[in-house]
Parts: C-alpha cells; structure tokens; sequence
C-alpha cells in the first residue's frame, strides 16, 4: 500500500533542503576565501622577498663609504626626533652654552657643568643681562671664587690674563649689595672700594658694575678729569667707587671720600701696583679703610692677580684675616702666559723693525682683523704711529695722550674703526678688547711680568690668538730669558714671505669687493671691459687686487734677518759639520760670485748643512735648486730653517765668530784664517777654528795647517 506524505513532512523536509543548500554554499564560500587568503599572502611574501633582493643589490653597488653616511645621517635623525619629544622638567635639553648648541645634557663640559647659573645665587634679571653679553655660564675663576666672595671671606686669586678675573669679583659683591631692598639715601656712604693701576682697566671694571647692577650707584675716578663732576657724585652719595690709587688718594686728603663704612675692598692687577709705583699710596688708602680693633671687624678684602710677586703676600699678612682664602689657577704650570696664546719669535734688525711690523699686520690681522704693537718708549709709539709701512689705519696711545683722546681710540679699536692701536703698557693690563688678532712687541720685555700682561690682549676668553716677539742679535739672551722667567717656547720664524704676504692682501682684497654695492658697479663697466680687451681677464684682475692690496711692488726679505733684498738658501751635505768653514770653501769652488756676496752664513740645528743669505740680484746664479757632488744640495728656503742660535750667529759679513766681511775665519780666500773668539763653538776640550773643525784648548799646538784641504769639484 502507497503511504501518502503529509504536508507538514513535506515541509520539513524542505527545510532540511535549503539548509543544507546554505551550508554547502557557505562552506563553499569559506573555502573560496581561505584559497584567495593563501594566494595574497604568497604573492606578499612573493613581493617581499623581491624588494629584499632588490635592496641587497643597491646596496651591494653602494660604496660602503655612502653606506656609512646613510647610517649616520639616519642615526642624527633618530636623535634630533628623540631630542625633540625628551624633556627635563617642562624644558627641552636644548641650551647654547657660549655660543655652542648642547643637544644632550651629557655633552656638557666639565667646565659647562660647574659654571652653570644654576648654581650660584645669581638672579633672573643678572642672568638675561649676562646672557645679552654673550656670557651663558662662568668661567673657572669665576666659578671657584663666586662662592668664597659671595660669603664675605678674603681670598687671593691668581689666575692668567684674559681668564674673566674682573667678573670673578664683581658679579658676587652685585648680587650681595641688592639683598638689600631697603631705598637709597642720600649722601650715604661707600660700601665697595676697587683699585685699578690703569685709567683705561678702572673705566672698564666701573663699566662691568654698571652693566649688570641694577640700583648701584657706581662712580669711576682716575686722574685727567675735573675734580667737580666726582665731588657732586660724592656728595649725592654712592654704593662702588672703582678707580686709581693717585685720584682715590686725593680725594680721601681733600675730605671727599670717607671709607668709614666700606665693606668689600679689592686690588686689581695687584702686581703692576707694585711695578708703577702705587705700593706707598694704596697703603695709605688701606690705612683709611681698615678701621682699628680686631682683624675679623676690618672689610673683606679681595686680591685678584696675574702674577704673585713679594709684596702681594706681604699686603695678604698685614691686612687680610688669617683664614685668607686661596685660589691658584697657574699653580705649579711653569708655563704663566694663556694656554690660547702661541708665542713666535723673529729677528731682525732695529732698522727694519717698522717695514716688518707692517707685513705682520697685513699677514696676520690684515685689514679686518685687530692688532696691538707695543713699544718700550713713547717716542717709538709716536714714529711708528706715522710710519708708512704701517698700512692699516692705527691710532697711538701712551700716558701722553689726553684723556678724552684715548678713550676715543680705544672706544674706536673696541668697535673695529681702527684695526692697529700702537701703545705702551698704558694698554697691557686688565682691558679686554675682544677678538684680538695679534700682539707684536717690538723688543723682549725685561721683566716677565710684562711680557705675560701684554700677551694677555690677545687669546681671551678661550679664543686663539698670536704674540710675536721681535728681537735682535744683541737681544738674544734677553729672549731666552724671557722664556725661561715666563715659562714659555718662542717658535723662531722668519719674517712673512712675499707668498705670505701676497696671499694675505688678495684675501683682503676679495673680501672687500663685497662691499661694494651693484649700482656703484655699473659706473665702472665700461673701463673694465676695456682693461679685459687690453690685458685680459685673469691678468686685469689681479693688477687690480694688487693695487686694492697696496701691494704694487713686494721686495723678498732674509729668514734669518729680516733684511730686505735678500733671499735665504739652505746647504746640506752629508756629513755633520762643526762649523760653516766646509760650505765657505764649496762656495768659493763652486759659485765664486755666490761665495763674495754671501752673508749670515749659519749652522743648522742637526749641523748637516748652513743656511746663508746672498743678494736677489745674485740669487739667479743659483736658483731654485744647485746640486753639487758628494752629495751636496743648495736649495731656496721657503721658510726658516731651525738654526743654531748663537750670541754672534748674525753678525758680520759670514754672521760666524768674527764674521766673513774683514775679519774672523775670512782671509783673502773667506776661510784661511781661524776666529780665536772661544764662544764660537763650544765643544769638549775645544772651540772653532772656522774650517768645522776642533782644535786643542790654549796651551797646545793649534796651527791651522793641521786641517785637511779637500779640493771639491
């Protein structure tokens, strides 16, 4: 029997249909995309691995030194971004520190460290005035002193010039006397008393008051001004007095100035106190400020200095307290002038001091630099303040100068008008001129002292700068003696070469084509156009630098003198040489006109040749370059040889014991005779008997005829 479905079996049965339809279909779908999800990601892995390839072969054509820079130049962007988002307290790590961008704060130097404003007492408004002046954290003497001054101690300090000493002392007192809020009154008393040797270094420390003090009332006297503007000053009543033992003295007899109440008292530049005169009045002064009764009731008092001469400590015994602080930043270092400063020597002669003072300039300043000559007199500053050579425009100053004049030239050398400021030691003390080129000092001072002081101009505040010292055959010892006393290595140079020389006025002259402006240019169009046509373009221009230069006509001097229109040669062999006689007897056989004319004939410091001057006009028999045998060279000297530097060494015609000109070891042949002059050559048991050989001490045969005659050819 056939069974009949009902319609609710039928039904469900469809349902059953249509889902598992849908699952199939979903199932199906699923499949669908896990196969197309298999297929992306191989052909990203496919695309991946590709790039990679590519890549490596790049970077395999890519010379590694690219690679590094690639490296580098991602590694600083790495940094620069993470410096960007790094803070330290609510600030960026990010600080100029004298100029200087400090990007981490582990780049800091040591001295960076302890001299950061965060760590004195100095406020807000001192620090935006310091920062104004370029002043973004304290130098060492600043930093080891601000303390010690700032609690009220006595101290001591020495430190080399250019090092800040002037702010070591003032910023401390600054920022103690404005704890004291309370309003000024009228005709009140001096609370601070500083001495200065020089007009010029009390104007400039009354200066550095003035310039970060808020409320002080600071007055500044010395000598050449008007007595009535200081006296109203006075009256009126003043915080600072800074000026010069004679003026403060004089003020102090006429009633003036009372120093009843003074509380800070501060010698600067102790030692040229002693070296001008002033010992006998700045005790009187003393006198006046150091009240009566106990020492720890009498003002603080501050000794700043270069040097530590004698009477320093005897002022520190007499009127400083027993717990006088110290604070030496030379100590046992031999060497007292600025570690920033290199020191050159170069000989010449008095005569031709002016026209080489001149080609140092222009070598080593030039005319857009600075430089400070100084001369021992007065009437030396005067005559080569309107020497010729000197072809930079410079300005005099010495004592006899008026007041009102010499601050106008320093005001003008400080500002760049004048590029030479030609002086006594009215200038070598305490002032800081910045961006100094070179100090020239046209003898070597006495007294080291001095010579450290006039150095000082120059290399402040960590910058570099150059001392050239000249000297003459007589003042050879004096030179040694200065190096000793003061410490130092003098580098022997000769003087500027023509190359040098050349080089130095085209560099000027280049740069001084900046200033002129376009329209000024047309005006000249035509002619140089013309000039082009006529000379050409390379020889039109450099006749015209030369004439902007100044330098028409440029005559070669000696190395070894300095003497114009000569040239050194230098003449090695290969033996040791005890002294010029070998090269006097291969001139004469070799270059007779070379041998009568040549002068300064000195040994070389390894004694393996001489170095000699001859005329320009005979240089052309020798030339750039003469070999002769035996392995003999004689070559032009492009710059001083080292020589062995003797107290005789340059004088005469062979510049060798009695010289080659009418005496010593020349004869009618230049060598035939021997010097007796002991200081010649000083070997063992001997001395020089001109040939380059040793002869016996007095007492035993010493005939000349001893000595081999060798022919050379």
């Amino acid at each position: 029997m056939k069974l009949t479905e009902s319609t609710s079996d039928v039904k469900i049965k469809k349902d059953k249909s249509l889902k598992k339809k849908k699952k199939d279909q979903t199932e199906d779908e699923e499949e669908e995309v896990v196969v197309k999800k298999d297929k992306k990601e191989k052909k990203e892995k496919k695309d991946k691995s590709s790039k990679k390839e590519k890549s490596e072969k790049i970077e395999s054509d890519i010379p590694k030194t690219d690679k590094k820079e690639k490296k580098e130049k991602l590694d600083k962007k790495d940094k620069k971004d993470k410096k960007s988002t790094t803070e330290i307290n609510g600030k960026s790590k990010d600080s100029h520190q004298n100029g200087e961008t400090i990007s981490e704060e582990e780049e800091l130097t040591p001295q960076q460290k302890a001299g950061a404003f965060t760590n004195f007492p100095i406020s807000p408004l001192t620090i935006k005035k310091l920062k104004a002046k370029g002043i973004t954290y304290l130098f060492p003497v600043q930093s080891e002193s601000f303390d010690i001054v700032y609690s009220g101690a006595d101290i001591i300090t020495q430190a080399r010039t250019g090092t800040g000493k002037t702010l070591a002392f003032s910023l401390p007192i600054i920022e103690k006397l404005q704890l004291d809020k309370s309003p000024p009154k009228r005709g009140r008393l001096p609370k601070v008393i500083v001495m200065a040797p020089t007009r010029e270094l009390a104007k400039q420390v009354s200066e550095d008051f003035q310039a970060y003090s808020t409320s002080l009332v600071v007055l500044c006297i010395y000598g050449g001004t008007p007595y009535g503007p200081q006296e109203r000053v006075l009256r009126s009543g003043v915080d600072v007095i800074v000026g010069t033992p004679g003026r403060i003295n004089d003020h102090i007899q006429k009633g003036n100035i009372n120093l009843s109440e003074i509380k800070h008292v501060i010698l600067d530049e102790v030692d040229n106190m002693l070296d001008m005169g002033f010992v006998e009045i700045v005790e009187e002064i003393l006198g006046h400020a150091y009240r009566d009764g106990e020492r720890e009731d009498k003002p603080q008092t501050m000794l700043f200095t270069a040097t530590l001469p004698p009477w320093v400590r005897k002022t520190a015994n007499k009127y400083m307290r027993d717990d006088v602080k110290t604070i030496d930043l030379i100590g046992k270092d031999f060497n007292k002038t600025s570690k920033t400063v290199q020191h050159l020597a170069i000989k010449c002669n008095h005569g031709e001091r002016a026209s080489i003072l001149g080609d140092i300039v222009s070598v080593y300043s030039g005319t857009h630099g600075r430089a400070m000559i100084f001369c021992q007199t007065k009437k030396e500053a005067d005559e080569l303040a309107i020497s010729p050579c000197i072809k930079v425009e410079g300005h005099v100053l010495h004592g006899d100068i008026a007041q009102e004049k010499r601050e106008s030239v320093l005001k003008g050398f400080r500002e760049g008008k004048y590029k030479v400021l030609i002086t006594t030691d009215v200038a070598a003390r305490g002032l800081d001129i910045p961006e100094v080129d070179i100090v020239v000092q046209c003898e070597p001072s006495k007294y080291a002292d001095a010579y450290i002081h006039r150095s000082g101009r120059t290399g402040r505040a960590g910058r570099s700068g150059v001392c050239v010292c000249l000297y003459s055959s007589r003042e050879e010892y004096s030179l040694r003696a200065l190096e000793y006393k003061a410490g130092i290595k003098f580098s022997r140079i000769g003087p500027p070469t023509p190359e040098d020389i050349i080089k130095a006025a085209s560099d000027d002259a280049i740069r001084a084509l900046d200033n002129v402006k376009d329209d000024t240019i047309q005006h000249f169009i035509d002619k140089a156009e013309h000039l082009i046509e006529q000379r050409g373009a390379a020889q039109a221009l450099a006749a015209a630098l030369a004439v902007i230069s100044n330098n028409t006509c440029i005559e070669s001097r000696s190395l070894l003198t300095a003497k114009k229109g000569y040239t050194t040669y230098v003449c090695r062999t290969q033996t040791e040489l005890f002294g010029p006689g070998y090269i006097w007897r291969f001139l004469e056989d070799n270059l007779p006109d070379v041998k009568e004319k040549a002068q300064s004939m000195t040994l070389l410091k390894d004694k393996m040749g001489c170095a000699f001057d001859v005329p320009n006009e005979i240089e052309s028999s020798i030339g750039d370059e003469y070999e002769g045998r035996n392995g003999i060279v004689v070559t032009r000297a492009k710059q001083l040889p080292e020589v062995i530097q003797t107290q005789s060494s340059y004088g005469g015609r062979s510049g060798w014991g009695g010289g080659g000109g009418g005496g010593g070891f020349r004869g009618r042949n230049g060598f035939n005779n021997y010097s007796n002059n002991r200081n010649n050559y000083r070997g063992s048991g001997g001395s020089s008997n001109g040939f380059g050989y040793k002869r016996k001490p007095m007492g035993f045969s010493s005939s000349p005829g001893f000595a081999k005659r060798t022919k050379f050819g």
